[in-house]
């Protein structure tokens, strides 16, 4: 943990230097990965990371520098590194306002009930291998993958305003694929689970008694008729609709997309300037939320020190609010509501979603069945195609049900639900009670890419769209 004095130093060094505002982010990051394939242990990957990050605001333009502290004394290469981010300040021409904010001062860490790093690492090992063994071991695998992985950042973040914040995040996760084979035909599942927590995460799981499954998955999905092309009633799981949300409401709720000043990675948003405008049916309620505790996109300060908070986007289908930084507020005559955040020290932040979800509604999910008398039931997140504006899509399922007369039946492959954003939302009319916020580990955004965590999710819901499969009839 870095001394504070240092900190408080290099603030006022960087305040006599001319700047008006700066921040400085020290991160220390570990990770370790490890994996197995086919019963036989393939990967075992540990690694480490530490250094600073440093704003620095000058007359209205921002510099950033980073550095690893690697070279010599941490005093002096600190220093040097908050007088090179006034000097790109000063290069600068752009004119930037900050919305005020207060000063907060606090910690936060994650709870855990079983510290990651007490287990070993050959007990992590053993059971991959043991899950990608019983994968294989069922008739039709060509190919099974078992790994487990934990994250730790332990974040400090002070402010020439005030802020003096230390956040220790923990995130844990474990996942299986198997990759099947039929009359000349391949095909994959896979599932993962993840949560801001220790190992518990694993334990609870339990990947080995889930790895039968995850196989038969795979068998059932290869052998599976290909999905029809067809306008029809669709319901989706609570981890394909997790990516449809993260598409079509979280990106493009980013008010820098909004505003045209990050395009990147279709990065724009369609629905600009429509704040107040219905979007979708009433039964829709979007809202991220980063103070819940225990998901992939939880936190109590983000990376300008604004705390976590509940955000509604869609309320009762109508556009009510983007995710705001202190830049953006201010452009918006708005407050920030903490999304700002870097995927380590090497990079400034960036508006990014938190955890961005559908709010539960009143219907039961076998209800949701009982009233579909004809349609798919699509199920996981597989592959998005979004269009720079995120108005098109097209999403694609890892599976997909016929449903006749409210009962799931025969498994379908290669579907895909493909729409404009207020043409499914609006279709929307039935919202289950049931809800999962699933763990999205590899957001990107930026360029240079930057990738972090974050949680999407919701509950069962029904609409219609076009289902997009490989054959009509």
């Amino acid at each position: 943990m870095i001394e504070d004095n240092l900190l408080e130093e290099a603030i006022e060094y960087g305040i006599k230097k001319s700047a008006r505002y700066i921040d400085i982010r020290h991160e220390e990051n570990s990770s370790m990965r490890v994996g197995a394939e086919d019963g036989e242990p393939r990967e075992c990957a540990i690694g480490t990371e530490a250094g600073f990050g440093i704003r620095a605001l000058v007359d209205g333009g921002w510099g950033f520098a980073a550095f690893s502290f690697s070279k010599k004394n941490m005093r002096e290469e600190l220093l040097e590194n908050v007088e090179m981010a006034v000097k790109l300040a000063k290069a600068k021409s752009a004119k930037v306002e900050l919305e005020g904010i207060p000063s907060h001062q606090g910690f936060y860490k994650t709870k855990v009930q079983i510290d990651p790093e007490v287990v070993p690492i050959e007990s992590k090992i053993d059971i991959c291998t043991e899950a990608s063994k019983r994968m294989k071991e069922n008739g039709g695998i060509a190919k099974s993958y078992a790994s487990i992985g934990d994250l730790k950042v332990d974040k400090t973040f002070f402010s020439s305003e005030g802020a003096r914040i230390h956040q220790k995040l923990v995130f844990s996760y474990v996942g299986l694929t198997a990759i099947a084979k039929n009359n000349g035909e391949t095909d994959y599942f896979d599932w993962s689970e993840g949560k801001q927590a220790g190992y518990e995460v694993v334990r609870d799981w339990d990947p080995i008694s889930q790895s039968d499954g995850i196989a038969e998955k795979a068998i059932e999905l290869v052998g599976a008729k290909n999905c029809l092309e067809e306008e029809t009633t669709v319901i989706l799981d609570p981890d394909l609709l997790a990516l449809v949300v993260h598409e079509i409401v979280g990106h493009p709720s980013e008010a820098d997309r909004v505003l045209g000043t990050e395009a990147a990675w279709a990065g724009k948003a369609w629905w600009n300037e429509k704040v107040g405008e219905r979007i979708g049916s009433e039964l829709v309620n979007v809202v991220s939320d980063a103070s819940l505790e225990g998901y992939f996109g939880s936190f109590k300060w983000d990376d300008e020190g604004t705390p976590a908070q509940r955000i509604e986007h869609l309320k009762q289908g109508v556009l009510t609010d983007y995710f705001h930084n202190r830049e953006t507020a201010k452009a918006f005559g708005k407050k920030p509501n903490g999304a700002m955040r870097a995927s380590s020290y090497q990079f400034a932040p960036l508006l990014r979603m938190t955890n961005t979800y559908l709010e539960k509604g009143d219907a039961k999910k076998e209800e949701i069945f009982e009233e579909t008398t004809k349609g798919v039931y699509l199920v996981g997140q597989k592959v998005p195609s979004i269009d720079s504006r995120r108005f098109n899509f097209q999403i694609s399922a890892k599976i997909a049900y016929r449903i006749k007369n409210g009962e799931i039946t025969e498994p379908l492959r290669g579907a895909s639900m493909t729409g404009t954003s207020p043409g499914w939302w609006s279709s929307i009319d039935l919202v289950g009670n049931d809800l999962d916020i699933r763990p999205i580990p590899n957001c990107g955004k930026g360029d240079p890419m930057q990738t972090i965590m974050v949680g999407n999710g919701g509950p069962h819901v029904r609409g219609r769209c076009r289902v997009v499969g490989s054959r009509k009839e």
